[in-house]
């Protein structure tokens, strides 16, 4: 060969398009196995769970493969299989140690906390094939009630995927995605074949399409329905200027609605403000996470208290005590607090208190409420309690089928928080 000649460039250009060609070699791969799941698994009339059980990420990585979860995740959904993973269950030890006995779960050969993972796997997969629990409507409403949430999902950089979920107390739970074009919006579809919907690559919209994400939530409105109906909203990439700038902290009336998409900082803006009267049965609710930036902080409770000193119910002296907090907590008008109780993991005593200058040990002691929400009852109906409707958002978060857990988001956007999985 004339190392000199035009083909003396050939191996720096295969070099150079190394990563193109492994990248190719495993779209082949990738894709034979997918048509290799296919026909073992062949598409569904209905969507069903399927549990399967493979190691997780790191063993992978460790054992230098390739993740399948990734693959699952993106062909079985198609074929109306949604998926749950499950670590292996390891094979119970014929000569276990004293202590390991001790962690069997009763009756059985399998440790505790290999039961609990399966049987939450089989929750979550019931889950995922729309065993859901019985939407209960507030205290205050009779007859039908309708939750809805919007959950505008990162799809990249440059992309989002807006799911509308609604849950009856009378109908089974649908969603609802954006067209690509951004306008109009799909048909309603149960909520087991969003998965599918997801792989597919549908609801797809830029991140640009404000006036069309606008649009979007206010159709989640309904507003000429007069059926009982609480939206829940999640602050967080809904309240830009350009989306729904109500829902930001300064800007918000209560009980003044002013719809998605109207700019409220343009010059002579003069926007309507719908009154509850104008859409009976319509109640907006704002949730807010906590953050890093602290806009929801994390909870030490401290509440003061009469005791009698000395066995003398008359003289009544004020005491305080420390501790951490669960429930709901007013903190402003119209703006509470949603505080789990702690996880079963925390050790810290309950009695410690940091608001003691002598004792500056408990400065280093973990004591805060995990995943504290803020509820803002935004828009209710004449005659409504803010903190019934807070309450009841609140209680959602211990709503679940799949899980005993309190959540951070309450059940119904917890769903659709879950569904980002499926965005490939």
């Amino acid at each position: 060969m004339d190392l000199n000649g035009p083909l003396h460039r050939a191996p720096s250009c295969s070099i150079r398009f190394a990563p193109l060609i492994i990248r190719i070699a495993y779209e082949a791969s990738e894709a034979e196995r997918t048509t290799r799941i296919t026909r073992a698994f062949p598409r569904l009339a209905h969507p069903i769970a399927c549990i399967v059980e493979m190691e997780g990420a790191a063993y992978f990585s460790r054992t230098h493969q390739r993740d399948p979860k990734p693959l699952f995740k993106k062909a079985l959904p198609s074929l109306r299989r949604n998926v749950q993973c499950l670590r292996p269950i390891p094979p119970a030890n014929p000569n276990p140690s004293k202590a390991a006995l001790a962690k069997r779960f009763p009756g059985t050969d399998f440790a505790t906390t290999d039961i609990e993972r399966a049987t939450a796997a089989l929750r979550d997969a019931l889950r995922q094939a729309g065993h859901l629990p019985k939407l209960p409507a507030p205290p205050s409403v009779e007859g039908p009630f309708e939750l809805i949430t919007v959950w505008l999902a990162p799809a990249g950089e440059r992309m989002l995927v807006p799911m509308l979920i609604r849950q009856h107390t009378h109908e089974e739970p649908t969603a609802q995605l954006m067209t690509t074009t951004g306008s109009p919006a799909e048909h309603p579809m149960p909520l087991t074949a969003l998965p599918e919907a997801l792989v597919a690559g549908r609801g797809r919209v830029p991140r640009t399409a404000r006036a069309a994400l606008a649009e979007f939530l206010t159709n989640a409105l309904s507003l000429d329905s007069t059926t009982n109906r609480l939206l829940l909203v999640r602050r967080a990439r809904t309240s830009d200027k350009d989306i729904w700038p109500w829902l930001q902290d300064s800007r918000i009336t209560f009980d003044q609605l002013v719809l998605p998409g109207i700019d409220l900082t343009a010059p002579n803006a003069d926007p309507v403000h719908r009154k509850p009267g104008d859409h009976p049965g319509l109640r907006i609710i704002r949730l807010r996470e906590r953050s890093d930036r602290s806009a929801v902080p994390r909870a030490f409770g401290v509440t003061q208290e009469l005791a009698s000193a000395d066995d003398d119910t008359d003289n009544l002296i004020p005491v305080t005590r420390h501790g951490r907090f669960s429930g709901l907590v007013e903190v402003g008008e119209r703006s509470f607090w949603g505080i789990n109780p702690r996880p079963d993991q925390n050790q810290t005593p309950l009695t410690l208190t940091k608001l003691d200058p002598a004792q500056t040990a408990n400065r280093t002691w973990t004591c805060s409420n995990p995943s504290s929400l803020e509820i803002v009852p935004a828009f209710l109906q004449d005659g409504d309690n803010p903190a019934d409707w807070a309450m009841y958002v609140h209680a959602q978060r211990r709503l679940h089928a799949h899980t005993s857990i309190a959540t951070t988001w309450p059940a119904i956007v917890h769903l659709a928080e879950l569904m980002e999985e499926y965005i490939l």
